[in-house]
């Protein structure tokens, strides 16, 4: 069993109850039950927010804790399978060790002898010489386990040879000295892939010919009569398709529809796939769930009235054919040069991009308006990648362009004050839950909509981004294009949480494929 099979290595556990809280936070509720008669209403309030605060602080050093026993585990599972025959001089006796470790594992927790084998698996690679900067920021409690992991499964492709090259620069992205910049897990499997090409011996074509020759569906059954299909095929149909479900799902949104997003997907693309002309839908009054309800047939439309669009991000090398640099679906990762020249090919429009020549930032995408245009959505698309909620991993496709400070408030339609959210934490703002703001281009000034634009020296444009509208021919390139406001290009959120923890939330910070 290879040691990436070890992810799931948990899954078939019975999970017992759950442990009774730590006596310090008992302590600390009866202290709070006791006082809260007493206090003000203003003082309640003040003071299960510094307990929320303070609960959250609490959470950051259990995972930092949780990621030290993680490595301790792993250093320990080692350690036995070299005492029980992994560093013998019989290579028998040495193959045979981490089965027979396993077994150890397997008597000593009552667990199954795959799920000890996993465990033994993951063990022996993370401490694998190459990976001992990995394991080393676990054991200082800054790299959680799923994280490691993540960072060894991007890495199939890398030789061995320069797979400790990679970890240090892996280790880089996964866990920055400014705990306010580490990425969300989508944020940091992106830029791992994208890493891994620099260190990958084998190009990503030939790669993903292989991969693509092993293409399939699977169906496995689930308990309660359900099952999970799943499909193994190239990003760029994967990503179309997650797009262009979530475009038939949201349109047949209304106030009297009782499914939520998920099973809307689900039932559009059960009807695509089955032939079915509608969506069952079974309410019992306006918009309320029920299993004895009268059925409503929901007709889902005809598909090309629904419109969708992916941005994909290209070298203009690429394109004409000068360059093998691979391309990107924003949000979703990148994608080999063969496959993004096909994409063009068939793209619907095209729009200029330019981006800084010192970084590769995107700072314009063609002409600029004073509404919230396709241009400047296509724009945010590019700079933000998914929502910007800290952690959350929704594709800019799903997401929506919030204005930070409210257009009722007074607030323009801006670049520098528009940013994507999901619906859930969109709607989690607008209540005033959560705060935000944007930061000007230093990351410690508020930058406001309107500011003074900067005007410098022509940018070259150095990439073009296609999309799937009405069918046009790529425009040439202009030799120069003004450089918009450093505001704009900042996008640089802070957010408040209800207890007034503040959490900066960074742009995607890795710039288009390289020109």
């Amino acid at each position: 069993m290879a040691w990436e099979d070890s992810f799931d290595c948990f899954a078939d556990e019975p999970v017992g109850e759950p442990p009774a809280p730590p006596r310090w936070l008992l302590a600390a509720w009866e202290e709070q039950d006791r006082l809260e008669p007493a206090l003000a209403p203003s003082a309640r309030t003040a003071a299960r927010l510094d307990q929320a605060d303070r609960l959250a602080d609490a959470l950051k050093e259990l995972d930092a804790e949780e990621a030290r026993l993680a490595a301790e585990r792993a250093r320990i599972l080692a350690a036995l399978t070299a005492s029980v025959g992994g560093d013998s001089s019989d290579p028998i006796r040495r193959a045979d060790a981490p089965s027979i470790a396993a077994s150890e594992v397997a008597a000593a927790l009552k667990i199954s002898q795959r799920t000890a084998r996993a465990q033994v698996a993951e063990a022996l690679e993370l401490t694998a010489e190459d990976w001992s900067g990995v394991l080393g920021a676990m054991q200082m409690g800054r790299l959680p386990r799923r994280r490691a992991l993540a960072i060894m499964a991007a890495a199939l492709p890398v030789p061995a040879e320069r797979r400790a090259a990679y970890a240090a620069a892996a280790l880089v992205q996964a866990c920055p000295p400014d705990p306010e910049r580490i990425p969300s897990l989508g944020a940091m499997g992106r830029r791992l892939r994208r890493l891994v090409e620099d260190y990958a011996t084998e190009p990503l074509a030939i790669r993903r010919r292989e991969a693509a020759a092993r293409r399939r569906v699977d169906v496995e059954p689930a308990p309660d009569g359900m099952c999970w299909l799943t499909a193994y095929l190239p990003l760029e149909v994967g990503a179309a398709i997650d797009t262009r479900l979530d475009a038939l799902a949201r349109s047949l949104q209304s106030p009297t529809e009782p499914r939520g997003i998920g099973q809307l997907r689900l039932d559009v693309f059960t009807d695509l796939l089955t032939g079915a002309d509608c969506v069952p839908a079974t309410v019992n009054g306006p918009g309320t769930p029920s299993t004895g309800g009268t059925k409503a047939d929901v007709p889902i439309g005809t598909p090309g009235g629904i419109r969708t669009e992916l941005i994909v991000t290209v070298p203009a090398r690429t394109l004409r054919d000068d360059s093998e640099a691979s391309g990107e679906i924003i949000g979703y990762g990148p994608i080999d040069a063969d496959a993004v020249r096909l994409m063009a090919a068939e793209a619907a429009t095209w729009s200029r991009m330019w981006v800084d020549p010192a970084d590769g930032a995107p700072v314009a995408l063609g002409r600029r308006r004073y509404t919230p245009t396709l241009a400047m959505r296509r724009q945010l698309g590019a700079r933000d990648a998914a929502c910007r909620f800290p952690g959350c991993d929704v594709p800019a496709a799903a997401a929506e362009a919030d204005h930070t400070d409210e257009w009722a408030d007074g607030g323009t339609t801006d670049l520098a004050n528009l940013a994507l959210l999901c619906r859930e934490h969109h709607r989690l703002k607008s209540l005033g839950y959560w705060r935000v703001r944007q930061l000007g281009p230093s990351g410690h000034g508020p930058s406001r909509a309107g500011a003074a634009r900067d005007r410098g020296t022509a940018a070259e444009p150095r990439h073009r981004v296609a999309s799937s509208a009405p069918t046009g021919s790529p425009p040439a390139m202009p030799a120069a294009a003004r450089s918009p406001s450093a505001a704009a290009r900042s996008g640089i959120l802070e957010w408040t949480s209800p207890t007034g923890q503040r959490h900066l939330s960074y742009p995607e910070p890795d710039p288009p494929p390289p020109f």
